[in-house]
């Protein structure tokens, strides 16, 4: 790249786009996990700044003249939308890992958790498929491209340094809408399981009450893990149906985000 064209560039004007960018990368699922090197993060974002800069820098020419102190508070909301685009794809991976941990709960599994490469935390064997599985549904559905265009038509909804309480509230209540449909989600990820452990405990309940004499309790925890796994793999095909669809609802939720922050900031 030509050294004239880069000594032309606004350093506040990219600070606020790099910013924005690793906002995102710092709550974005598969870029968020910590099995993502931290370098790997900040050159893609670096990446992506350099990429978007010609396309933006030319009408935020203002930012050149920004005070320390307002190119610092501009910082902080640039992340913040950031933040708020990633979390708001994340959601759906947060109502996966759920449907299994419930799952995994009811066949026995919870004590045999792993260490979960998504979030900074263990959780049972039951969660990580399901979060392996959604993980490669997502990408086959290019919900990855779905960040950038959310970036992108964040740039052009709300320009650089502009977010502001007022959005950070619209931004709230969206994020508690799309919350709310995570655990919908969950449940009913997790409801084939559930209901059929539940009906084999009640089924080992009433065999042990005809015949005392037998000790239902050594062989139900391998009953129960059984029928668990049976209907994991009956119902597999219909929870994948449920992935595909929550993962091409991101997109839309993403652009509906960022229309009710471009709201707030008008």
């Amino acid at each position: 790249m030509d050294l004239v064209v880069l000594s032309a560039w606004s350093s506040p004007v990219f600070l606020l786009i790099l910013f924005r960018l690793g906002g995102m990368l710092l709550s974005a699922p598969i870029f968020a996990g910590g099995h993502v090197p931290v370098p790997f993060k900040v050159g893609l974002a670096l990446c992506l700044a350099v990429s978007l800069y010609p396309l933006l820098g030319k009408g935020v020419l203002l930012a050149r003249e920004m005070a320390p102190w307002s190119l610092g508070l501009s910082i902080v909301g640039e992340v913040a939308v950031g933040l708020v685009i990633g979390l708001a794809a994340r959601l759906l991976f947060v109502g996966v890992s759920l449907a299994g941990e419930l799952a995994g709960v009811q066949m026995g599994l919870g004590m045999a958790n792993v260490v979960d490469p998504q979030f900074p935390q263990q959780a049972s064997v039951v969660a990580q498929f399901m979060e392996l599985m959604t993980v490669l549904t997502f990408l086959s559905l290019q919900g990855h491209h779905a960040f950038l265009e959310a970036v992108w038509a964040s740039f052009e909804s709300i320009p650089l340094g502009t977010f502001s309480g007022a959005a950070a509230a619209g931004a709230a209540s969206v994020l508690v809408a799309l919350f709310g449909k995570s655990l919908v989600l969950a449940v009913r990820l997790s409801s084939p399981i559930m209901v059929a452990v539940l009906v084999t405990n009640v089924a080992i309940g009433l065999l042990a009450r005809v015949v005392p004499h037998l000790n239902f309790f050594a062989f139900g925890l391998s009953i129960t893990f059984v029928v668990g796994m049976l209907a994991l793999l009956v119902s597999l095909p219909l929870l994948i149906r449920l992935v595909e669809i929550s993962a091409g609802q991101v997109r839309p939720e993403l652009f509906s985000l960022v229309r009710s922050l471009s709201h707030a900031v008008r």
